[in-house]
This record gives structure tokens, sequence and C-alpha cells, in this order.
């Protein structure tokens, strides 16, 4: 129930970015994906406050990190700064996590889930490095493979001159087609990692730390 809570935002942005019919602002997808997402993250929080009894920090910083980054990408018109602020998120989160190692006598992640887990030291440490790495690898897979080439296709397309939503676009009828397309088909492709991607990678992190607990869990019996 967790994971489907977690992941609702993206799955929403994704629906939204994807289906014409539902481009409610400005007949833009990525404009009106934002939008979504920004809505359904702060029922993700309500949600989780009505259940848990308190906001998740997590949540929280990621709903504020998607209206600073996703409301410069409508004001300014430009897709670069949403497709940014997925590194950023994980960039915090690893560095929160990594960090936590060297602050106090418990990590983050023992703190969060201590309770429920009864692990050696070993295995919390393991665990943090596994999802601080993991983290990091997400956002350099972002920037290296989707947001820098985004750059240099808008570049190439737009050049000095005004920018303007690229998902409802017919570059057929557009004077520079080629170029369009191409700037058409990496925002497209970001928007596929940023929920397949993420999402695949989330799930490999997840069985690796089956996988190490589990060998814990053997070993203790």
């Amino acid at each position: 129930m967790k994971i489907l809570l977690d992941f609702f935002p993206i799955a929403l942005f994704f629906l939204v970015y994807k289906s014409k019919d539902l481009h409610f602002y400005q007949q833009e997808g990525l404009h009106s994906a934002i939008i979504a997402m920004t809505i359904a993250t702060l029922v993700q929080i309500i949600i989780t406050r009505i259940r848990n009894g308190k906001f998740e920090k997590a949540q929280v910083i990621g709903l504020v990190l998607l209206i600073g980054f996703g409301g410069l990408t409508i004001y300014i018109d430009n897709p670069l700064f949403i497709m940014w602020k997925v590194s950023v998120l994980y960039v915090v989160f690893a560095l929160a996590l990594i960090g936590s190692l060297w602050v106090g006598n418990k990590s983050l992640l023992q703190r969060m889930l201590g309770k429920e887990l009864h692990l050696p030291i070993v295995i919390w440490t393991r665990m943090t490095w596994l999802w601080g790495g993991g983290f990091i690898a997400i956002a350099i897979i972002n920037a290296y493979y989707y947001v820098l080439p985004s750059i240099q296709a808008n570049a190439n397309f737009f050049g000095d001159g005004e920018r303007f939503g690229l998902s409802g676009l017919n570059c057929l009828e557009n004077a520079k087609p080629d170029l369009c397309l191409l700037a058409q088909q990496t925002e497209e492709s970001w928007v596929n990692f940023k929920l397949f991607g993420t999402m695949g990678l989330t799930f490999v992190l997840i069985l690796v730390t089956v996988v190490m607990m589990s060998k814990h869990i053997q070993e203790t019996k």
C-alpha cells in the first residue's frame, strides 16, 4: 500500500503527460502533468499525515522541490528545471542517508525502520550505503542520459528564440521538423525514465535489501 502511495504522483504525472485529453493547462502536456503531480503529492502528504499522525519529511521535501522547479518550468516555459529536480531530490536523499552515519548513534534508515526490523549495526550501515549509492546513481543517470541531451536538443531547436511547450506541438508543421522531433523525443524519454526508470531502479534496491536482510535472518536462526 505504501509503495503504491509513494509512486502515485509519478504515475499520475506520466498519465497526464501521455494523454492529450488530460492536457488541461494551456493544452500543454508537461505543464498539466506538473500541476497534477503537485496536487497528487499534496494529497499523498495529507493521507500520510492522517494514517501516521505525522508528516513524512521526504514527501515534504519532494513537494517543496516540485513547487520550486515545477513552478520555474511553467513560468519560464523551460522543461529543464523539472528535469533537474529529479537529480537534486535524489542527491538530497543520498546525502541525508550517508550523512546520518556520522550523526548520532543510529543511521537514518535505522531510525525509520528500527522498530520493525532488528538488525545489527553492520547491516544498517550496508543498507545505508546501498540506498545512498543507489540514489546517487539515479541522479547521475537522470542528469547524464536525459537532462544533458535535453539541454542540447532544446538549444538546437529554440536557439535564442522564445520557448514554448513541446508535447502538444506538431513538428511536421514546424520550420525545423527534425530538431523539433529530437527535442520532443528527449522530453518524452525523460518522462518515461521518471516513471519506469526510477521505479525499476528502486525495486532493484528493494530486492537487494531483502536479500541482505534474509541472509542475516537465516544466520540468526
